[in-house]
């Protein structure tokens, strides 16, 4: 079976491409499948000349096409494409990562690009289970079409020793834009006069950001931020060092989450907002995730949560739910 996946994209920070396009790719071609795109600084460009080749078009994140570069153009084309998939018989396949669009601009645009997949989609996958009742409110009849995956784990937990005097209570990490709420943390942190040791490490994705978190952050006796990329080498160790990582993200848009699955990956207690996959893991008996519904709850979630953590718990956990698990039973759903 060959199948195109959008988007295999290319950029100069990021040769390699996402990094969950990259892991999707390799599951699918250990299964026996296909793809027949090659990564491309523009992914649509890279998909239409195929069009006849393919049994099958995956789609991810292509309601942001509206923000890219020439968006409007491209979100016509990612419009016409769909509707001759469809003439064809082929197969159209939407993963459903966000209840909205991250970004801000077009937001008509962006939610009729939505809404429109959800209509057209012969399969609609989403890693949380509310991202069920997502399309639901937005378009009923795609209900039966949709299905709920775990969001594919991997095991990096190491035999390392874990620190017996963690040096922060709360880590945060990952690449910092507004969406996900880390300058609002920190300045309710501050409001409130919190005493817990906050650290950040993060490349923000605006000098003005940067800026304004520096502003905030600088002097202060609890909190650091340090701008920059972390590599996977070294949060193994930060995470080590650290009671909870914290994902302070709005809840409005969210519904799954890498930083959640790759701080999950290191066996790291989790806190986060009270949606999506948060609230899916935190009724997971093998790991540790708390949720929030407010910044407020997070000073009695780090100083009552006594769950014991057991590594050994998550590496059954992490192992069950691997690439290889998810590429079974999405291989199977796409070959029917």
């Amino acid at each position: 079976m060959k199948v195109a996946i959008f988007p295999r994209l290319l950029t100069k920070d990021n040769p390699y491409g996402n990094p969950y396009i990259q892991d999707f790719v390799k599951m699918l071609e250990h299964h026996g499948i296909t793809v027949d795109n090659p990564p491309h600084k523009n992914p649509l460009l890279r998909i239409l000349p195929i069009k006849t080749t393919c049994e099958a078009y995956i789609f991810h994140w292509i309601e942001d096409i509206p923000s890219a570069k020439y968006g409007l153009l491209q979100t016509s084309a990612a419009l016409g494409l769909i509707l001759w998939v469809k003439s064809k018989k082929r197969k159209v396949v939407y993963f459903l990562h966000n209840k909205r669009p991250h970004g801000t601009g077009h937001e008509r645009t962006k939610k009729f690009m939505a809404r429109f997949m959800m209509k057209h989609a012969d399969l609609i996958v989403t890693h949380a289970r509310e991202g069920i009742e997502v399309i639901r409110g937005q378009y009923p009849p795609a209900v039966t079409r949709t299905i709920f995956l775990h969001h594919p784990t991997k095991n990096r937990i190491s035999n390392r020793d874990i620190p017996s005097n963690p040096e922060s209570d709360l880590l945060i990490w990952g690449t910092i834009t507004r969406y996900k709420g880390v300058l609002e943390f920190v300045r309710f942190t501050i409001r409130h006069h919190w005493d817990l040791r906050i650290k950040i490490i993060g490349r923000c994705a605006s000098v003005e950001l940067q800026e304004e978190l520096e502003q905030v952050t600088k002097g202060h006796p609890y909190i650091t931020f340090e701008d920059r990329n972390i590599p996977f080498e070294e949060l193994e160790t930060e995470i080590q060092k650290a009671r909870f990582v914290l994902i302070p993200y709005a809840p409005e848009s969210i519904l799954s989450s890498g930083i959640l699955m790759d701080s999950l990956s290191f066996g790291a207690q989790v806190i986060g907002p009270n949606v999506g996959s948060f609230k899916d893991y935190a009724q997971e008996p093998l790991i540790n995730v708390f949720t929030f519904d407010s910044f407020s709850d997070i000073p009695s979630i780090v100083n009552q949560a006594n769950k014991p953590l057991n590594i050994n718990d998550y590496r059954t956990f992490l192992n069950s739910h691997d690439w290889n698990a998810f590429g079974k039973t999405f291989s199977q759903l796409i070959q029917q």
